[in-house]
């Protein structure tokens, strides 16, 4: 059975225990600026699909790390169809992204405006997607230095549905990238595409940057060999790798996992929404061989439509809606990742 077919056909779970209460925004302790010489971490969030609410979750998560007192600052990396400003109720917007990733600039920092809430920083994407177009070859390594030095303690990228190359490697270069789906069939299949061509992406980049023939060599020959019509996964190809040159693909798995995925389930509404997530979680696991996060259910509230309509934050108008509250536990459990990465202990998103 397929992926999608796995998903789509999966059969209605006992309706979810009531909601447990998720921590809500704390109280600012104050501004806290990046300590000097320390490096921005940087989060992506993406989705497959158009419409899925990537733009709304992106947005929340800023502004819930500001809450906590991080200074934050939010890249509209949606280019051609940019609308966190709209969110952020941030009108008087500088330079865009597009600007910079077309020019020659190390420094971020000219790019960034100002919004009316506190910690947070926008940098602003372009509005005509004409203008993204002739980017320079090397404008996502710069953008990725750039972010990393930017002073701030966070850089969140809200960036454009699709498997554009540019969209791609765009939530490639975040330390951690959370993928955006609805319980809709097709936002769940996209929500698959999206992750495929991430990840055949990502072995295309490790290919070409590793001064490594043997490794070069080996995926050519995985994908040009008799058999290369069989490959269907990157399991496929991690193990098809494994028999040609064992070493190599201990090698190639081991930088596989260095990309950091999780999901949320936006706009859940029936109670067999509630089974979305973790079955993507497991499928996942079977045809990728990668262990991909689950971090939490967003359900649907009129909450969340009103806030855009207000043009500012859930978090901010509604702390204490359960949707508010939801966003503010999936920052919890990427912020406790983060930190057991940085003691050096395993990574765990399952839930």
């Amino acid at each position: 059975m397929s992926f999608f077919s796995r998903i789509i056909s999966r059969k209605p779970e006992k309706a979810p225990a009531p909601m447990k209460k998720m921590p809500g925004p704390r109280e600012n302790p104050g501004l806290r600026i990046a300590q000097d010489g320390a490096r921005t971490a940087v989060w992506a969030v993406g989705g497959g699909k158009g419409g899925v609410g990537k733009s709304f979750v992106a947005a929340n998560a800023g502004v819930s790390l500001s809450m906590r007192g991080k200074r934050v600052l939010i890249v509209d990396a949606d280019l051609g169809a940019a609308n966190a400003h709209t969110l952020l109720g941030a009108d008087n917007t500088r330079s865009t992204l597009s600007n910079f990733l077309k020019s020659e600039e190390t420094d971020i920092r000219p790019y960034v405006s100002k919004t009316d809430i506190a910690n947070l920083d926008l940098v602003s994407g372009a509005r005509d997607s004409l203008t993204v177009a002739d980017q320079r070859p090397d404008s996502v390594a710069r953008l990725k230095s750039a972010l990393h030095n930017s002073g701030y303690e966070y850089a969140i990228l809200d960036i454009g549905p699709g498997t554009s190359a540019n969209n791609l490697d765009l939530f490639l270069m975040a330390g951690a990238g959370v993928l955006v789906t609805t319980p809709e069939p097709t936002s769940i299949e996209n929500t698959y595409r999206f992750l495929k061509c991430l990840f055949l992406r990502r072995i295309r980049n490790i290919s070409n940057s590793q001064d490594d023939s043997r490794l070069r060599d080996a995926l050519n020959r995985v994908f040009s060999g008799p058999w290369a019509h069989r490959i269907k996964t990157v399991s496929d190809i991690l193990m098809r790798l494994k028999e040609l040159d064992p070493e190599r693909g201990e090698l190639l798995k081991a930088l596989m996992g260095d990309t950091t995925v999780s999901i949320v389930v936006n706009q859940a509404k029936k109670p067999s929404d509630a089974s979305t997530g973790p079955s993507m979680k497991r499928a996942c696991k079977d045809y990728f061989g990668i262990e991909i996060g689950f971090i939490g259910d967003i359900w649907f509230e009129e909450f969340a439509a009103e806030s855009v309509r207000m043009r500012k934050p859930l978090v901010m108008t509604h702390g204490n809606s359960h949707a508010s509250k939801a966003i503010a536990g999936c920052v919890e459990r990427l912020l406790g990742e983060e930190n057991r990465l940085k003691t050096g202990k395993a990574l765990n998103f399952s839930r």
